[in-house]
């Protein structure tokens, strides 16, 4: 050590930790951040200004001293999800409640693809006035995992399927036996049995559009049909899977729709099927629609457990679930609500939820109508 050194260092009397004074000074908060490698955004909710670190222009494809605001973010991001994020963004920064986001950009010489995740939030510091701030991290990695585990879910459920629908077939020709001979006995285990086989068959489809809809191919075959006849059907085929919750359809005005038929009954069956699943076996579940200026919306309210607000912005995101005490022993994969969000978003609808932990939630949805 040299004579400078010796003495800028603190005495080792002084300084039990060992450290030296150059040391200390170091901004631990800029050390963090560099080392998990985030950008860092903040942004005035009076002026809209926009002020974003080095790593976060160098995310969205910009150079470290460039200058970027939020609209030249948001142009980079890839065109059938901007509107979506601005109008997420927009509706976090206006309601000042907490951020969530996931999309993906288009960035670099390359313009390659990269997914990005942007979570924030409204500080209050000391000065009083209130600023929205986050920060964004690189989720392309996880993304492209989640896209190989997609497409091997997708090929094992397809296998899987096969079978099942054999099965059922089975099933159905016992049953219609067993109904000639008029086998009581019989009957009723075979209702058991057609239940389950429904049940994984619902499953596999869930994974099988899951698989789809990670890897962009949902595809949509359109039809004209009555949305309020849907909703009896749906309700009906619910009560014979799920038949010991009270499920009340408040009455529907006639709304014709031009949509996937089959897509929209898999939205009517997942939202019924979480209602009952996060509810009490007592407790009513209410579903309705109504129209209001060519769109109908429709709604799906329970009286369960309710979700606090910091998970709401995520519910719709693939393999999310709320975890605490009350949902860890409630099975699911975490796809349901991704794979409604993904079909109505296709459908240009909206859905969202309304909810507050202890007195239940409203998960709704909107349709363009004909």
């Amino acid at each position: 050590m040299n004579n400078n050194s010796a003495e800028n260092a603190i005495p080792e009397d002084n300084n039990p930790s060992g450290f030296t004074e150059p040391f200390e000074a170091i901004d631990m908060a800029r050390v963090a951040i560099d080392s998990a490698n985030v950008g860092i955004w903040i942004m005035d909710p009076i002026s809209g200004k926009f002020l974003p670190s080095e790593r976060t222009r160098e995310l969205f494809g910009f150079l470290p001293k460039e200058d970027m605001s939020f609209e030249d973010a948001m142009l980079k991001v890839v065109e059938k999800h901007r509107k979506n994020a601005v109008e997420v963004i927009d509706g976090a920064f206006k309601k000042q409640h907490a951020l969530y986001i996931e999309f993906p950009i288009l960035a670099g010489p390359d313009q390659k693809q990269r997914w990005l995740s942007v979570t924030g939030g409204f500080s209050s510091p000391n000065t009083g006035n209130s600023y929205f701030s986050g920060i964004i991290m690189d989720i392309t990695e996880q993304k492209q995992s989640d896209l190989r585990r997609s497409k091997f879910i997708g090929m094992v459920s397809h296998e899987l399927k096969t079978p099942l629908t054999a099965l059922k077939a089975y099933v159905q020709m016992l049953n219609n036996w067993a109904k000639k001979q008029k086998d009581n006995f019989s009957i009723g285990a075979l209702s058991k049995v057609d239940k389950q086989v429904r049940k994984m068959l619902n499953m596999i489809n869930s994974l099988l559009n899951l698989s789809g809809a990670e890897a962009g191919k949902i595809h949509l075959k359109k039809e004209e049909f009555r949305l309020d006849v849907l909703i009896n059907e749906v309700v009906e085929e619910t009560l014979f899977i799920t038949s010991t919750h009270n499920i009340v359809i408040i009455p529907c005005d006639s709304v014709s729709i031009n949509a996937d038929r089959e897509k929209i009954e898999q939205v009517l069956v997942n939202l019924l099927s979480n209602a009952a699943k996060y509810s009490d076996k007592t407790a009513e579940i209410e579903i309705g629609c109504s129209l209001s200026d060519n769109l109908v919306e429709v709604s799906v309210r329970d009286q369960g457990l309710g979700i606090a607000p910091e998970d709401i912005q995520k519910l719709f995101l693939p393999h999310y679930r709320v975890e605490n005490k009350e949902t860890e022993k409630i099975a699911g994969f975490g796809i349901g609500l991704y794979l409604c969000a993904e079909i109505i978003n296709r459908h240009h609808g909206k859905i969202w939820a309304e909810s507050e932990p202890g007195k239940g939630s409203t998960f709704k949805f909107t349709l363009p109508s004909n």
